[in-house]
């Protein structure tokens, strides 16, 4: 498998100690990283939803405290 760094390829087989481990953990927050980006569309999307149900179950701009 291939990568690319400053527009070069690079074989990550052929990394070795610093450089594997390196690469392993770039590897790690870049998955974290679009997992945190899923999540927070998600909660976009349900907190966009929630506001749009509460909306509709106000009663005529009447709040009660």
């Amino acid at each position: 498998m291939t990568f690319t760094i400053d527009k070069k390829e690079y074989d990550e087989t052929k990394l070795e100690g610093k450089s594997k481990v390196a690469f392993n953990n770039v590897q790690v927050l870049l998955n974290e990283k679009n997992d945190l980006m899923h999540r927070l569309e998600k909660n976009k999307i349900l907190s966009e939803h929630y506001s749009e149900v509460l909306k509709k179950n106000l009663t005529n701009g009447e709040d009660k405290k």
